[in-house]
């Protein structure tokens, strides 16, 4: 509203008339192009987040790690929207300019290049930056760091998708089988076979072929030795499983007779 009280008058004066139209025109296109290139940045992105946000709330993705993908997708997300906003904005721009001065449109776009206001952004930012030394101290002193502490958070998601072993707690809930590697097991009965872990440090077993294991009984968590991680207390026996660690998800994998023979039933917890 104030660009047009300023410069409609002066668009009346002859000697000014273009330079108050070509000042509209910069402030009119300017909420357009940005509306545009929103709208594009949406479009682009709306299945990358329509992804993250699948696989974070199907435990694919920790939340925390969920979170600092979705900081990093939201810059990207308002750099490239920048990026686009001013590309639009200089060649709406660049036709308007040329249809006011009565000149040929393309033949003035012939020399226009796709990435000139890229260039111009990167070029702007490149010599701000070498040319203030306040600028230059400020990203030394709070853009390492800063790099630093999302390095540490990344490596922290990942070693603790990783290599963490589940608490007792963690481990609470259904589990069904997900895969063997017994001969005589049949993949077409793998539903026919459940393990659920309670809180009260209770199991339930359906009665699974080369695994003995009661129905019903005592489970206990200890990581002192390896591959036998989980035991399962019965009324007159003990037997002891492994926590198979994957990325942000683990299995419990019964082995089947002499640990060197491959065998194992693994079960993976419900989703």
């Amino acid at each position: 509203m104030l660009t047009l009280m300023i410069f409609v008058p002066i668009s009346f004066v002859p000697k000014y008339r273009l330079f108050a139209k070509k000042s509209i025109v910069n402030v009119l296109i300017s909420l357009p192009s940005l509306i545009s290139a929103a709208l594009l940045a949406v479009l682009v992105f709306f299945l990358p987040a329509i992804l993250l946000s699948w696989l974070t709330d199907n435990n694919y993705l920790t939340k925390s790690f969920g979170i600092i993908v979705s900081v990093c997708g939201l810059f990207l997300f308002l750099i490239s929207t920048i990026i686009v906003w001013l590309y639009l904005w200089s060649l709406f721009r660049k036709v308007i300019f040329l249809k006011l001065e009565n000149k040929s449109i393309s033949a003035g776009l012939a020399q226009y290049k796709l990435l000139l206001p890229i260039s111009f952004l990167g070029k702007g930012i490149i010599k701000f930056f070498t040319n203030n030394g306040v600028v230059k101290v400020s990203v030394i002193l709070f853009g390492i760091p800063m790099c630093a502490v999302l390095c540490l958070l990344i490596y922290d998601e990942f070693s603790n998708s990783m290599f963490v072993k589940p608490t007792q707690t963690e481990l609470v809930g259904n589990y069904h089988i997900s895969d063997v590697t017994v001969d005589n097991f049949s993949p077409s009965t793998f539903k026919n076979f459940k393990l659920k872990l309670n809180h009260d440090s209770t199991f339930e077993l359906t009665p699974t072929p080369n695994i003995e294991v009661c129905s019903k009984g005592k489970y206990e968590v200890d990581y002192k030795f390896d591959d036998n991680e989980i035991t399962f207390r019965c009324s007159t026996y003990i037997t002891s499983a492994h926590i198979d660690r994957h990325y942000n998800y683990y299995r419990i994998e019964f082995i089947i007779g002499d640990p060197d023979s491959g065998e194992s039933i693994f079960f993976e917890k419900d989703k």
